[in-house]
């Protein structure tokens, strides 16, 4: 679907470019910020897509502005961040399951 100044969407996503150091890309406005933190970042890429978004309807810009595309770098970045945390999910829910206390107490109880 094609924004206009009636109707649309923006995506907004956060990825990690280094510690301390977070990316904040509005996809459709083409909008980048950078926060010292993910809280920080959703908020500046969430305010400045909300004033870019302002400011087209205010002048009637062209609906053009509300469907730029971000570079494909960020969105690899991204996926590649989404990569990661869902391995780092994994392994987390994997040691939870080894190390759950409740469960080796449970089958030590079936072995006596």
């Amino acid at each position: 679907m094609r924004n206009t100044k009636k109707q649309g969407k923006f995506t907004l996503f956060v990825y990690p470019e280094e510690p301390n150091h977070w990316i904040g890309i509005c996809d459709e406005f083409d909008l980048l910020q950078e926060g010292k933190t993910l809280f920080e970042a959703m908020e500046r890429i969430k305010g400045a897509s909300i004033g870019y978004l302002r400011t087209v309807i205010k002048f009637n810009m062209d609906d053009d502005l509300l469907n730029k595309r971000a570079p494909k770098e960020h969105w690899k970045k991204f996926r590649n961040f989404l990569k990661a945390e869902e391995k780092r999910r994994y392994w987390e829910r994997q040691l939870r399951q080894i190390l759950s206390y409740p469960e080796i107490l449970k089958e030590e109880r079936l072995n006596v």
